[in-house]
């Protein structure tokens, strides 16, 4: 009995140890966002015009897994090292960071700013969407865990579009290298995707 009284008090000892050793500092991770707020805003809300993308909210394992790119320059973007630092960050620090951008609701933060319906055909843009989008992405464009793909919801049209046109010119890669989804769209069915995803920012 006192050897099942010392494994229990050891092993609740172990749980408990291990989750505060490895729980994230949300002051900590908003320090450290200061270094991300010249380009993609005070709460992450980003810029219009496509050049710098809506980060608050993002799903952490999709904000984690694009820093690995970035710092291993899978994704080619200097800035991102020598403004952001993403490559001077200790696992706990990039814990911190991206708890924190998680946690940001932008409705709440950045309630006057809208996503505007793009310029292509809605119902073409859906019928797409639904074909090719809506398994990795969700049916409103929410993002799913366990596909690892990121909500485009609320994201930028215009940003979208450029990182599309960067996944047809293999200069990034959309899920795998070999992924071959947006090779045979035109762009104006691209437009009509993204079109449809832009009537979806207050769903």
């Amino acid at each position: 009995m006192r050897y099942k009284l010392f494994y229990l008090m050891a092993f609740s000892f172990f749980l408990f140890f291990t989750s505060n050793a490895y729980s994230a500092d949300i002051e900590n991770g908003k320090k450290l966002f200061k270094y991300c707020t010249l380009c993609h805003g005070n709460v992450g809300q980003g810029i219009k015009g496509g050049d710098f993308p809506k980060i608050g909210g993002l799903p952490k394992y999709y904000l984690m897994s694009q820093h690995d790119l970035f710092v291993s320059e899978q994704r080619y973007n200097p800035a991102m090292l020598t403004i952001g630092r993403l490559d001077k960050m200790s696992d706990k620090e990039k814990d911190d960071l991206y708890t924190y951008i998680a946690s940001i609701d932008i409705k709440t933060s950045a309630p006057t700013l809208q996503i505007p319906t793009y310029t292509g055909d809605v119902k073409a843009g859906k019928k797409l969407y639904k074909g090719d989008c809506k398994t990795c992405h969700g049916s409103v464009a929410q993002g799913k865990d366990k596909k690892k793909a990121p909500p485009t919801a609320q994201q930028y049209s215009e940003y979208l579009l450029r990182q599309i046109d960067f996944f047809q010119a293999k200069e990034r890669i959309h899920d795998e290298e070999d992924d071959e989804t947006f090779d045979d769209y035109s762009k104006q069915e691209i437009i009509d995707i993204i079109t449809f995803i832009s009537t979806l920012d207050d769903k």
